[in-house]
């Protein structure tokens, strides 16, 4: 087990049921815009990002690409409504870098939690978090402009370093256009 994996886990359950739930864990290497999920595949599994930089992204009904996540270094990436709804994606998750991930199958986690209660509070802490950032993204877009969500990210220096203008500006809900005119107003 890696430092971060361990860390992260630790934030979830005590010392002394890491070492168990660690054993249904996989790495696996994912090329730099190599997909590890695409529409349609079995997505029932989460995938602890080790190292490198994942986007999450679908087509709208005018086949444009509309970005809804980024997952960086010691978060987790999933197609998360697939993840607890049918197992099968409905988005596309592709690695912005060479990037290695440790991956957990559904099932593991069931059965885990069928045997210990202890694991339910990892799956739902888990929840919980993913479903808060959710709620703040949803709230930003309706709440706030272009430029004040482009300021928030400038507040995350990952964002900035690691992902390109033409996805922050799909991620923001805005034309490549508009972001350079919202970054030239701001310089």
């Amino acid at each position: 087990m890696t430092p971060q994996l361990e860390s992260f886990l630790g934030y979830y359950l005590p010392k002394e049921k890491i070492k168990k739930i660690n054993k249904c864990f996989n790495e696996v290497g994912i090329k730099r815009q190599r997909h590890l999920i695409k529409p349609g595949q079995d997505c029932s599994f989460l995938a602890f990002i080790q190292q490198g930089c994942f986007r999450v992204y679908h087509y709208d009904l005018n086949d444009r690409e509309i970005i809804t996540w980024f997952s960086f270094q010691e978060m987790v990436v999933t197609d998360m409504l697939g993840f607890y709804t049918s197992g099968i994606a409905k988005f596309y998750v592709q690695a912005l870098e060479d990037s290695i991930v440790y991956t957990i199958r559904k099932r593991d986690l069931e059965n885990l939690c069928r045997e210990d209660p202890e694991y339910l509070e990892f799956g739902r802490k888990l929840a919980e978090g993913v479903l808060t950032r959710l709620m703040q993204r949803t709230m930003s877009l309706h709440t706030m402009s272009a430029e004040e969500r482009y300021k928030e990210l400038l507040k995350q220096p990952e964002f900035m370093q690691k992902i390109p203008l033409k996805y922050l500006a799909s991620f923001l809900g805005i034309t490549d256009t508009s972001l350079s005119r919202i970054r030239r107003n701001l310089s």
